[in-house]
């Protein structure tokens, strides 16, 4: 490990352990991590930070086993079945969290650009291109008049409803290597038609991500992305 890369951790586990003094209290906390509460304070007021492998240890119980719960718990469904996830997309300092985990997952790709879809996928994908350094592209759902040429892919909504994604041709070269970014794959269409815009593209796709995601679009997402596309997602359901 570098020195950044290590310095980076141990800040990572400050932040973790802020955001979850804010939502556990000091008690909680200290008795979830076996730390003295004087200790986290120290921590959490910049005092001081954790050396390599308590910050390795903060972070790896908050990737492992507090992120999904917490996610979990700000999950809602609305009337329709639809999942909703406006109390999850809204709070920044949990979106900042979940960037630190996708960047952890997809660093080793050297991902240099972000694909997302206007609207819903931005809140975290702004997150994760701050992590990982890279660009941001979003797909529009109309044209922007002032450019000329586009990758343009239809998205099937239902028999007699089609929509379409708009991505300019200059923002994707055949050196880039992309990450896609959505807060939910209800039906994978939206997340297979970035897919094929990247491929069209002729640049490397290195995944997608997803905070919420079907079990069976997850297949259907598998078979779109190859043997060298890596799929993840915080939570998965099966309906």
């Amino acid at each position: 490990m570098t020195k950044i890369s290590d310095l980076y951790l141990r800040l990572s586990a400050v932040e973790v352990l802020s955001y979850l003094r804010e939502r556990y209290g000091y008690k909680v906390l200290s008795e979830m991590l076996g730390l003295q509460v004087s200790v986290l304070s120290r921590y959490i007021n910049g005092r001081v930070l954790p050396n390599t492998s308590r910050a390795e240890r903060i972070v790896g119980l908050f990737n492992e086993s507090l992120l999904s719960d917490i996610v979990r718990q700000r999950l809602s469904r609305t009337e329709e079945g639809f999942y909703d996830l406006s109390a999850i997309v809204t709070d920044v300092g949990l979106l900042r969290l979940v960037a630190k985990v996708v960047c952890n997952e997809f660093r080793v790709f050297s991902i240099n650009k972000l694909l997302t879809v206007a609207t819903d996928g931005i809140p975290l994908a702004v997150q994760v291109a701050a992590e990982l350094r890279a660009e941001l592209v979003i797909a529009k759902k109309r044209k922007d008049l002032n450019i000329k040429s586009y990758f343009e892919e239809p998205i099937k909504r239902a028999p007699a409803l089609v929509e379409y994604l708009y991505v300019p041709r200059g923002v994707l070269r055949k050196s880039d290597v992309i990450l896609i970014i959505d807060d939910v794959a209800r039906s994978g269409e939206t997340i297979s038609g970035l897919i094929r815009i990247v491929n069209r593209a002729g640049a490397r796709l290195a995944g997608v991500f997803t905070i919420v995601m079907l079990e069976e679009v997850r297949e259907r997402l598998k078979q779109a992305l190859g043997p060298s596309g890596v799929l993840k997602s915080l939570l998965t359901f099966t309906s």
